[in-house]
């Protein structure tokens, strides 16, 4: 993907007239760039880190002579992907890691996969990624044909376990939604 054709999927996603997004991410990389001209590291959460390296002076050799010559310090631009971004990379799947690391019973994980993959159907369905979607504990139920009360204790226990969380707490809980930290593994 090029410089044109990023500004192009932001404008698709984010209903930006084309100026508009070009600006948008014109702005974030003279930011990042003046940041890094400055010594600064840029940290963007869930995505990675922009820091300048120093290489020290340094001998070397002139490949075609065979010349020992002294080379420059310099500095040098480094990206080091995060972990979500590494992993999403990879295609690891966080709800299987924490099944694996049993943060999860496989009967949470069912009702966590239905959950999630409602959220890729809303997200390429609209293309908003950061729009919480609720997701009604019957149609869930129904959907991996489960009892409502079980599932509904289910929901309960990824509440509890801030995975998954709902707007109104009642003595019986009608809908659920992925907390924010979960959106972006979608």
């Amino acid at each position: 993907m090029n410089k044109t054709e990023l500004i192009q999927a932001v404008s698709n996603k984010t209903k930006l007239p084309k100026d508009q997004a070009s600006k948008a991410l014109n702005e974030i990389l003279s930011s990042i760039t003046q940041a890094l001209k400055s010594g600064e590291e840029v940290k963007i959460n869930d995505f990675g880190a922009f820091q300048v390296a120093e290489k020290a002076e340094r001998k070397g050799r002139n490949p075609q002579s065979g010349e020992e010559i002294t080379i420059a310090a310099s500095k040098a631009p480094q990206f080091k992907a995060a972990k979500t971004l590494k992993d999403a990379v990879n295609g690891r799947d966080w709800i299987e890691d924490l099944l694996a690391a049993e943060k999860l019973t496989e009967e949470e994980a069912k009702v966590l996969s239905f959950v999630v993959e409602e959220n890729r159907k809303a997200k390429e369905a609209d293309g908003e990624s950061e729009e919480r979607i609720s997701v009604e504990v019957k149609d869930i139920a129904d959907a991996l044909e489960l009892d409502f009360r079980e599932t509904e204790s289910i929901a309960n226990r990824l509440i509890g376990k801030r995975i998954l969380n709902t707007e109104v707490f009642t003595s019986q809980i009608d809908s659920v939604f992925l907390r924010a930290n979960y959106r972006k593994y979608i």
